[in-house]
């Protein structure tokens, strides 16, 4: 929010949301890194209770030559279907 904006204005840009009556930790913090990284690496100040869960999350303001966007996983490749083994040995019967 910009901090001239009316309380109940109009955001910028929604980065996330936080529900404190969530029983699920993953659906209680819901934050998009990415995005919150480029805004703080261009001023954005946040509050200091917002500071403080980007700090239990781990989300920093990058350093100065740093992207300010996460690397992304790289996914496995997917084993491929084998074939059937056969015995190395015929059955002696």
């Amino acid at each position: 929010m910009d901090a001239r904006s009316p309380r109940d204005g109009r955001s910028i840009e929604e980065l996330g949301h936080y529900d404190p009556m969530s029983r699920n930790p993953e659906t209680q913090t819901v934050l998009n890194a990415d995005r919150i990284r480029y805004w703080l690496s261009v001023g954005a100040q946040p509050s200091d209770k917002v500071a403080a869960i980007l700090r239990r999350h781990k989300v920093v303001k990058p350093g100065p030559g740093e992207p300010w966007e996460l690397p992304k996983p790289v996914a496995a490749p997917e084993p491929a279907a084998s074939a059937p083994v056969a015995d190395a040995a015929p059955n002696a019967s």
